[in-house]
């Protein structure tokens, strides 16, 4: 059966989303993403950068009641990975490659004449087996206006410290990572400044963070979860080493 039938046709929570992807994968083929069933993602590659959505079913997801999907940005690079694995002691994730990420929908506002959005704009309700395709179709229309932009300034590393991908971020310390792999020293001081200005309280737990780095404490030493105190300590450790 065709994508357009299977998603018609699936009954079963977990079958509904996977032909929703598939659906989405052939939508969004012009833009370089494909479907990719384990883990479901949408994926693209771009020179060493890797462009991922990923799609996150309910837990409430209930069959003939409810079925529902969130969507999740990525950015991955493996050059980034490589420059950790090689500089250890100066990373937080030193065997990962990841760039940044966060929500879909805070990168969906462009569609409505605005930068902003909000987390839930980025979730597909997949529920009405006679409304799934127009939902999709709803979704695949901001994502070529609002998401494919959100991708270009979140792999440039002269935009990004300014960008919607750099303000809602989950790992600030991974983009300032990703800035120095680039050489891009003067672009973690924009970073750094704006993520202070923009999140309240965070000052202090960043100078703790740093204090720590120059303490000589490893990453391990950190307050686990806290971002701002692990981006402290990144930058701390990335400007005296570059």
């Amino acid at each position: 059966m065709t994508p357009a039938k299977n998603l018609m046709a699936a009954v079963q929570p977990r079958a509904v989303v996977i032909a929703a992807g598939e659906w989405l994968g052939e939508a969004l083929a012009s833009t370089g993403f494909r479907w990719v069933p384990r883990p479901m993602r949408l994926e693209r590659q771009v020179d060493t950068l890797v462009h991922q959505v990923r799609l996150e079913p309910s837990r409430h997801n209930r069959v003939g009641h409810l079925v529902t999907v969130g969507t999740m940005l990525n950015v991955r690079d493996s050059a980034l990975q490589q420059w950790r694995h090689v500089h250890q002691e100066l990373s937080v994730l030193p065997a990962d490659d990841i760039v940044c990420g966060h929500l879909l929908g805070y990168a969906s506002g462009r569609t409505r004449g605005y930068l902003y959005g909000d987390a839930a704009d980025g979730d597909i309700d997949l529920t009405d087996p006679m409304m799934r395709q127009q939902h999709l179709e709803t979704f695949a229309a901001m994502f070529r206006q609002a998401v494919l932009p959100w991708f270009d300034e979140a792999s440039d590393p002269r935009r990004i410290a300014t960008s919607r991908a750099g303000d809602y971020t989950n790992r600030p310390s991974a983009l300032v990572e990703w800035l120095a792999s680039r050489d891009q020293e003067a672009q973690i001081g924009t970073y750094v400044n704006r993520y202070l200005a923009r999140t309240p309280g965070a000052q202090q737990r960043y100078e703790t963070g740093r204090a720590k780095s120059e303490a000589g404490l490893s990453h391990s030493e950190l307050q686990g979860g806290d971002m701002a105190e692990e981006l402290g300590w990144s930058v701390a450790k990335l400007t005296r080493s570059l």
